[in-house]
């Protein structure tokens, strides 16, 4: 049985009372129920024994039968392969609904909780979640440092799997990378958000040459790379280094927000080593530049890529030449093929005619602003495709040869996503001969989501008369994502 196990510390801000009150309610059941999931010790009769009114507010229900030196629901004992999430939310108010002191034990209780996590926990510890939005959170996360690396010959984060740092604040007594480099050189997943100084630098980069079989790394900003690119790219080149010391395991390699300009030679070199990467994803890297001959290297040597996502402000942001490079060095392996940025006009027209010609064996393509000839050919060649998002462009051609498409799209087709249209480009009569198409082509369409720019509602006629063999279902369609978009549910032999 796995268990997560995720623990926040919260002081509430009063400038909404109402919230304030509901929240900080939440809160102290939150830690009553806690206190009934570990066993009763005198710690924790110190902590919540009530010396005035108001602290024993806050835990009115406790009763002696509350405490248990076995309790029923003793979940520390269920935990095995267990994630803790250390996560502290602090303002600079105290809710109107709770007393200072209350706030106080609470923090207690909750120091108490992870504590006692730490000490009877850490022998099944497979994943492990440091988070802190805030800089006076030291103390608190020393602690827990001390906690889990003390007796390192016993420790349990030998059998550490997954390790998520958000590593933006300077502790200067304690750095966690060093903590753990005796006791953790398993892992196969590391995640880093926050690599501003150089001896953070050089703490990561001897902290994965350490490991022995790391396979995801995920190496994160927290701002776009636009505003870091003249003071964050440098700290990545020792980073970057230590990615080849795993070159055999590696498997993913997620970056985000990091920009490239002051990559140096050795540091592309690295990444050029790293031919068994499966995943390779970019979201925001800005200043990939085709003109770097390490940059063509590297994606010349990703001949095994299964998948590629690409998420950026504009398209320009990546260059088209090592775009291309890239899809036509995995042309055998790539299945999976995102791009997701702005497209003005027909910009990086080539890098589209590549996908049609290279990946026939594409099963999921996600793309920005497409045009109907591209589209076309794209249907015409990369029969495997399950699922398919796009945004349409706004040529008028969408209204004439829409109709078309159904009897073109690949048979294996299941899904396709519509993202955005500025106009409705289609009319009804000729999304019924779309379906009309899809039926003759016994295709296995089941599922069409439209997103457009206005407010639209298709009743069912909009489909006509003459689809009887699928099941119709049309709901509102809206732009923004999280409301629900129109849905077509198509059924084919019903």
């Amino acid at each position: 049985m796995s268990v997560n196990v995720r623990l926040s510390r919260r002081v509430y801000n009063q400038t909404n009372e109402n919230l304030g009150s509901d929240l900080s309610s939440s809160y102290f059941k939150l830690v009553r129920t806690l206190l009934s999931c570990i066993p009763r010790s005198a710690e924790v009769e110190r902590i919540i024994s009530p010396g005035s009114s108001d602290e024993q507010n806050l835990f009115p229900d406790l009763s002696e039968e509350f405490f248990s030196s076995n309790p029923m629901f003793n979940y520390i004992t269920f935990i095995r392969g267990s994630g803790i999430k250390i996560h502290e939310w602090l303002s600079s108010n105290i809710s109107n609904n709770a007393t200072r002191d209350q706030i106080s034990k609470s923090f207690l209780v909750t120091n108490h909780l992870i504590n006692f996590l730490c000490a009877y926990c850490s022998n099944y510890l497979q994943k492990l979640e440091f988070s802190f939005t805030v800089s006076n959170s030291e103390e608190y996360f020393i602690n827990i440092i001390n906690q889990l690396t003390f007796n390192n010959e016993q420790s349990g984060l030998t059998n550490l799997k997954e390790l998520y740092y958000c590593n933006y604040y300077n502790i200067k007594k304690v750095d966690l990378y060093s903590a753990f480099s005796n006791s953790v050189r398993n892992l196969t997943l590391l995640y880093n958000e926050g690599n501003n100084t150089s001896e953070k630098a050089n703490s990561l980069s001897r902290f994965i040459s350490l490991q022995n079989n790391l396979q995801h790394i995920l190496l994160s900003e927290n701002s776009i790379g636009f505003t870091l690119d003249n003071h964050i790219s440098g700290f990545y080149n020792v980073v970057f280094e230590s990615l080849s010391t795993q070159s055999e395991s590696l498997r993913t390699l997620k970056l985000k927000n990091i920009p490239f300009n002051k990559l140096n030679g050795e540091a592309l070199n690295s990444l050029c080593l790293l031919k068994n990467i499966r995943v390779l994803e970019l979201y925001n890297c800005i200043r990939i530049d085709d003109n770097d001959d390490n940059l063509k290297e590297w994606a010349e040597n990703l001949t095994r890529l299964e998948v590629f996502e690409l998420v950026s402000q504009h398209i320009r942001d990546v260059s088209e030449g090592f775009l291309i490079q890239l899809i036509q060095s995995s042309s055998s392996t790539l299945n999976k093929l995102t791009i997701r940025s702005r497209r003005e006009n027909r910009y990086h027209r080539s890098l589209f005619q590549q996908i049609p010609v290279h990946l026939n064996s594409l099963i999921h393509l996600n793309i920005t602003k497409i045009y109907l000839d591209e589209l076309i050919l794209i249907f015409k060649s990369c029969t495997q495709l399950v699922y398919l998002s796009i945004i349409l462009s706004d040529d008028e051609l969408w209204g004439t040869k829409f109709k078309d498409l159904g009897e073109l799209i690949p048979r294996k087709l299941q899904k396709i996503r519509i993202k955005r249209m500025d106009d409705l480009l289609f009319s009804s009569s000729e999304l019924k001969c779309f379906f009309e198409g899809c039926v003759n082509n016994n295709g296995k369409l089941k599922y069409l989501e439209i997103h457009d720019g206005e407010l639209l509602s298709l009743p069912c006629s909009y489909f006509g008369s003459g689809i009887d063999k699928m099941k119709r279902k049309s709901v509102l369609i809206d732009e923004i994502d999280d409301n629900p978009p129109m849905e077509f549910d198509v059924e084919f032999g019903v």
